[in-house]
């Protein structure tokens, strides 16, 4: 890769990060992170303005999949689980959500980044519920499993696997890899959940200009699948369930744009998919 590790995953926090706090501020919000604005920072509003200055509009998306995430960990997490968040950024969730407290939770990213966001979070006097809350500093790309190792983390226990807006910056191989490792490491009863958008997504005119920006650094194009079930099961997993983002934001009242596959799509090129797979048990 010609463009450092940290600057992108920095970039894409802040930015994540800023569009969470705008929801936040919403008073017919789908989460609250009383977090996000401070670990955004200026950075991050600017990201987010420039992004949407891009495509044309709103990310209407974002706070659909935040809402989604948050949803499913409240419901699966038990006492004693471990949770692990790959590309975990400025995410706040082992602070904001009503979480079992015998969790061992770890968040896996750029070291500079995780250390910034410590040294915000301590500033902020934020407490997490969780029994053991551990940043470890690694590349998806990389030996992570390893450094999770190091970091505590005990193979074949019932895990949690977060990987929101993750997949997007991945090579195919890399995904395959990330995949294959979280199941391999996971006890029954584990589950994994994801976000991934189909071929399509390469045809759009709003992505134009970040396809074009990816090419000129010789950086990967976005990962995507047309066959995310199957993706799933030659990894490891044992069951695969695919949630459709426009019909989980029409339930909230939250009607995705044009450029976001609906009812009317039979091209399953231009279908995103939230996933949640799981591992026997």
């Amino acid at each position: 890769m010609t463009n450092p590790p940290s600057r992108l995953a920095s970039s894409t926090a802040h930015w994540i990060a800023a569009a969470r706090a705008r929801e936040s501020e919403r008073p017919d919000a789908l989460f609250t992170d009383p977090y996000a604005a401070i670990l955004a920072g200026d950075v991050g509003r600017a990201s987010l303005a420039a992004s949407e200055r891009a495509s044309g509009g709103e990310n209407l998306f974002l706070a659909v999949r935040t809402r989604f995430f948050d949803e499913v960990l409240i419901a699966e997490a038990r006492a004693d689980d471990a949770v692990v968040l790959l590309g975990a950024g400025l995410d706040t969730r082992a602070f904001r959500l009503p979480l079992p407290p015998d969790i061992d939770w770890y968040e896996i990213d750029d070291g500079e980044l995780l250390a910034s966001k410590e040294r915000a979070l301590d500033a902020l006097g934020a407490r997490s519920p969780c029994r053991a809350r551990q940043p470890v500093a690694a590349d998806l790309g990389g030996r992570w499993s390893e450094a999770l190792a190091g970091a505590g983390f005990v193979a074949d226990r019932r895990t949690i696997w977060l990987a929101e807006g993750v997949l997007f910056y991945l090579s195919a191989e890399v995904v395959d890899t990330v995949l294959g490792e979280a199941c391999r490491l996971s006890g029954a009863g584990s589950l994994i959940l994801v976000d991934v958008s189909g071929t399509g997504l390469h045809r759009l005119p709003m992505m134009q200009p970040y396809l074009a920006s990816q090419s000129r650094q010789g950086l990967p194009p976005p990962f995507t699948t047309d066959d995310p079930a199957g993706l799933f099961a030659r990894a490891g997993w044992t069951s695969v369930a695919l949630f459709e983002p426009w019909k989980l934001a029409i339930s909230h009242g939250r009607p995705l744009g044009p450029t976001t596959a609906g009812p009317s799509t039979s091209d399953p090129s231009m279908q995103s998919h939230f996933i949640l797979a799981r591992l026997g048990g």
